[in-house]
């Protein structure tokens, strides 16, 4: 890959997020604590933006700031609310085996 091609799905993306959250321009630039001009800029390819921006724009769009620079078909289905219950769950579980193991050895 290279820089081109890089760009091309970062603003691919930035217009295919933003439409399927059905924001607009402004929406997000407000969102993201930057001006509208700046944001077209980076939509439309003209500029990248910083890092910060980058996270900035990620958050308005509710993704993660990887997702931007992934082509479309390679998007992982991140949801944060599921991987913290999955997080709790297996903590509930390492917890019960922890338990279990420290009877075990205590009746030795």
């Amino acid at each position: 890959m290279n820089l081109n091609e890089l760009k091309d799905i970062y603003t691919s993306n930035l217009k295919t997020l933003r439409s399927q959250k059905g924001l607009s321009q402004n929406q997000v630039s407000e969102k993201a604590n930057i001006t509208e001009k700046i944001y077209i800029d980076i939509e439309t390819g003209r500029k990248w933006g910083s890092f910060e921006t980058l996270i900035n724009i990620s958050n308005a769009l509710e993704i993660e700031p990887y997702e931007l620079l992934l082509p479309q078909d390679q998007n992982v289905n991140y949801d944060s609310k599921r991987t913290k219950q999955l997080i709790k769950h297996l903590r509930s579980n390492f917890c019960a085996v922890v338990d279990t193991m420290e009877m075990f050895l205590e009746d030795k």
